[in-house]
């Protein structure tokens, strides 16, 4: 029989594994005698070639030992029940709800591998966690896997606060902004598309970190696509000229979505994927947003060697996140 200790080990190794390799974060574990109801703490960081931490922190109970804790449910058949004991959940619980950040349990499944174990998660702040039957058993649902996927929902837990801490702040004037003709004979699109068109013709931008960004066709044909609602166009257009100064001054950017890739008969490889700038731009006439361009990348490489043959990056589409609170 595996002994505590080593249970104890396998779940911490499998939490600091998924977290530290998986999701370019980091994990800071608490020495015994100080876990105060916690094993550790996840640090969320964003970004993959060079993790930048957010401010977001994830206060992180680890259990593991399928024949110690799990137990069947019949009641909550796609939940798996964690038994802790009435008295363990009295005693902890209290200093789950009052950490000063998000607070989840992660019960290590050690049944089906002892090297790699599944691994599930829930919000102990919330109630649906707790059983109404049982008080001394913790309900998570088995869609709840902690895996590579789960960093976004971490990044959610902690709320965009921190994330939006360290995006770049560009201040608008009124002539950066593309203002529509109200009144005049023009549309709304032809205004955009004459913006757009001149921002075009203007020459290439160039991104601090990424280099040249193409400026044409693919961009306005993909905001302007049938399936796209019409009130999403028409914000892409009104924020054109935000667009516009984050190509030419957001220095960091986000990998959006997978990669996908394509073979050529002479042997190289096509690959495209998705990049994301943000930043938190103030306009001179209303309240500020954080606003994201999606620019979309070629790059094609030499065969098995991988090296750089040549790069292309279009600027794609630009919407905005969210409206909050300017940054202090």
């Amino acid at each position: 029989m595996t002994s505590n200790l080593t249970k104890s080990r396998i779940g911490i190794n499998k939490v600091s594994t998924v977290v530290e390799n998986l999701w370019d974060c980091g994990w800071q574990e608490y020495a015994a005698q100080n876990d105060d109801a916690f094993d550790g703490i996840v640090i969320m960081k964003r970004g993959s070639n060079r993790p930048v931490a957010t401010g977001g922190i994830v206060f992180t109970q680890v259990k593991c030992g399928s024949d110690g804790y799990k137990k069947l449910q019949i009641k909550n058949p796609d939940h798996i029940g964690v038994s802790l004991g009435e008295g363990y959940i009295n005693a902890h619980v209290e200093r789950w709800l009052r950490a000063p950040g998000p607070a989840v349990l992660i019960f290590v499944d050690d049944e089906t591998s002892k090297r790699d174990p599944n691994a599930y998660w829930v919000n102990v702040k919330l109630d649906d966690a707790y059983s109404k039957t049982n008080k001394g058993l913790i309900l998570i649902p088995k869609a709840q896997r902690f895996d590579h996927h789960t960093k976004g929902d971490f990044h959610k837990l902690c709320g965009s606060a921190p994330a939006d801490s360290l995006l770049e702040e560009i201040r608008l004037n009124r002539n950066d902004c593309f203002i529509p003709s109200l009144g005049k004979a023009n549309s709304l699109k032809e205004d955009a598309w004459k913006f757009y068109r001149n921002w075009a013709n203007s020459g290439i931008p160039k991104n601090p970190t990424l280099g040249p960004i193409l400026v044409n066709r693919t961009g306005w044909e993909h905001m302007t696509r049938n399936s796209r609602l019409p009130e999403r166009v028409a914000q892409s257009w009104l924020l054109l000229g935000a667009a516009k100064r984050m190509i030419e001054s957001c220095v960091n950017y986000w990998m959006l979505g997978n990669a996908s890739s394509r073979q050529h008969a002479d042997g190289s490889v096509e690959i495209t994927d998705y990049l994301g700038l943000r930043a938190i731009v103030a306009f001179p006439f209303r309240h500020h947003s954080v606003v994201q361009v999606i620019l979309k990348r070629s790059r094609l490489t030499r065969g098995t060697s991988k090296d750089l043959v040549r790069q292309k990056i279009w600027f794609y589409s630009v919407y905005e996140l969210r409206r909050g609170r300017a940054p202090a």
